[in-house]
């Protein structure tokens, strides 16, 4: 486990992992704005429902997007690749030409000191019955700090 998997192991644990939604910040229209530079059709969302972090729904083409889930208050964030397989949309981790396309964003976070945790620590588990006991229906870092699915 990382510094910084510890990092939000250790803050789920001390608010005993009562929801957590990140708070709506002016940095978001920073990072709107580097989007706007990309080739790419960008989409912003801001916390809500289930959705505990911001979230940048990238398009890059009819085959590629990527969902960007950040939280500005712990500055973190992690990169869900997609590629369209028939008919479905289907998670695609290790796909370059999808990292190629997201490294300008990814390249904006971290210069403004953002950490990238990847999809297999993101799905890494957290106190399960504490959380179930909060509502969540996962014990994953990504449930807890990013979206419940």
């Amino acid at each position: 486990m990382n510094s910084t998997l510890r990092k939000l192991e250790a803050l789920a644990t001390e608010r005993k992992f009562a929801p957590l939604p990140d708070a709506s910040t002016p940095e978001v229209d920073a990072v709107c704005e580097a989007l706007g530079a990309g080739k790419m059709r960008a989409v912003a969302r801001t916390p809500g429902n289930d959705l505990y972090s911001h979230l940048i729904e990238c398009e890059f083409n009819r085959e590629l997007r990527a969902r960007f889930l950040i939280r500005f208050d712990l500055r973190v964030f992690v990169v869900l690749p997609y590629v369209m397989n028939g008919r479905l949309w289907e998670l695609a981790t290790g796909h370059a030409k999808l990292q190629a396309l997201c490294a300008p964003l990814v390249s904006r976070l971290l210069e403004r000191k953002f950490e990238q945790i990847t999809f297999a620590e993101a799905m890494g588990p957290l106190a399960k019955d504490a959380m179930l006991e909060q509502g969540f229906i996962d014990n994953t870092v990504l449930g807890y700090f990013f979206e419940s699915l």
